[in-house]
């Protein structure tokens, strides 16, 4: 009886602190979006983010998009094989613009970007960085927080569009290179563009703008409430991602729920 209380009062600890983090991240995106306001001495914080978040992200994101485009093809092209082959641009198209790009660059942003700002917004937190800041009455949200939220939403999405792009090249490379697909580059494009519409790839920015939001204010919240040193700095920066990836797809579930029938 008391190891089924054990059991019950651990798994009772664990949601409670679940739901503890989320919340702490919803309070925090409502301070971030209630002090979002245009500041020119914003702008250089923003850019410095925006290269961080977005330019050092393309060469792996390049790579990552090129392939994940390149195996799609061969892994629909065997499936499809004694029906079509026409299907492979739309396959693709359709698979990168509403899910596998959305949610790939999200997982590169949360990974990446995130575990940085978790362990730099710790280290801030644990070595009273965040405390000296409010002492010269700086607000830790407004210069910290808002700037990496602001970069990451505006980044997202065009890392998206630009991961659809470079997988839909992977994708014709292999069918203009592979023997074993019997279809032109020129009818790949082609069907690709009969079956893939705007509000496809709007939906994709959708996604991407949620994904970039999740991406940024969860890390920022476990890095703020770091604490204990160096070992919490390593348990937030590997809490930060772990959420992210969790919200990035119940979100990206929700989004997909609401949105059908619109596609």
């Amino acid at each position: 009886m008391a190891e089924r209380r054990g059991f019950g009062a651990g798994v009772g600890a664990a949601v409670l602190s679940g739901l503890g983090r989320l919340g702490g991240a919803v309070v925090l995106l409502g301070a971030t979006i209630r002090r979002l306001r245009f500041n020119p001495r914003d702008r250089g914080r923003i850019a410095v983010q925006l290269v961080r978040l977005g330019i050092d992200t393309l060469p792996i994101g390049s790579l990552l998009a090129l392939f994940v485009g390149m195996v799609t093809v061969v892994q629909a092209a065997d499936q499809v094989r004694q029906v079509s082959q026409s299907v492979l641009g739309p396959i693709v198209g359709l698979a990168m613009t509403k899910e596998m790009g959305p949610v790939m660059m999200g997982f590169l942003l949360a990974g990446r970007a995130g575990s940085a700002m978790a362990a730099e917004l710790g280290a801030m937190a644990v070595y009273e960085e965040l405390a000296a800041l409010r002492t010269l009455d700086i607000d830790p949200v407004r210069f910290l927080v808002v700037p990496r939220f602001v970069a990451a939403t505006l980044a997202l999405p065009i890392l998206v569009l630009y991961a659809d792009f470079v997988g839909i090249a992977g994708g014709a490379l292999v069918v203009a290179v592979d023997p074993a697909i019997d279809l032109s580059v020129n009818a790949y494009l082609a069907r690709l563009l009969e079956w893939l519409h705007l509000t496809d790839i709007a939906v994709g920015m959708l996604k991407a703008a949620v994904f970039g939001a999740v991406a940024s204010i969860i890390p920022c919240s476990f890095g703020l409430s770091t604490r204990g040193g160096a070992e919490g700095i390593a348990a937030s920066t590997t809490s930060a991602v772990v959420w992210s990836f969790v919200a990035i797809l119940v979100l990206d579930f929700l989004i997909v729920r609401l949105t059908f029938g619109l596609t």
